[in-house]
């Protein structure tokens, strides 16, 4: 794996690692309930989660294989890839955002459900990246619908980071449910 992708990719995964920390041990019946009936339970939040990571999965191996036929070159760069989103990491951590529709979790997802569902969303994504493996994925380009134009590198940042977001969000939910 190219290094830049592979700076990527640990970023992405130590996101998981964490987000996965954050409600370890914590009963399942507790992880499906609501706060609030318009708020996301754990599992609800994990359902959002593999769909947005499914989706960029996707998008990154359409893309990618465009690229390649379209003969974009080889990533010639070993420059570092995380500060590229710097720019980015305010308006994720203050903005209220509301999830698209298509990004939006069924209610009253089993938690089994959405565990299995976010290890198949993420196999699909390290398919994707190695699929993209060594091509000079800063050169794709695809707008984010708040964040605007971002590269395949800064997609996959992307996912890190909204994980980030959503692990703050379980958080607070669980301190808010009753054990």
């Amino acid at each position: 794996m190219h290094p830049r992708l592979a700076e990527t990719m640990t970023f992405v995964e130590e996101q998981r690692r964490e987000l996965l920390q954050s409600f370890e041990g914590v009963d399942g019946d507790r992880l499906c309930r609501r706060t609030a009936p318009d708020a996301w339970s754990v599992a609800e939040i994990l359902e959002h989660l593999r769909l947005v990571e499914s989706g960029i999965a996707r998008l990154i191996t359409k893309r990618a294989g465009q690229a390649r036929e379209a003969g974009l070159g080889d990533e010639k760069s070993t420059a570092p890839v995380l500060p590229t989103f710097e720019r980015f990491n305010g308006t994720l951590q203050t903005a209220a955002m509301q999830a698209p529709e298509t990004v939006r979790p069924r209610a009253n997802v089993d938690i089994s459900e959405a565990l299995d569902g976010l290890e198949s969303s993420r196999e699909a994504l390290r398919a994707a990246v190695v699929s993209a493996s060594g091509l000079s994925l800063g050169e794709i380009k695809h707008t984010h619908p708040f964040l605007g134009e971002l590269d395949l590198y800064q997609w996959l940042i992307f996912i890190g980071q909204h994980e980030g977001r959503h692990k703050k969000q379980i958080e607070r939910t669980l301190k808010s449910i009753p054990s």
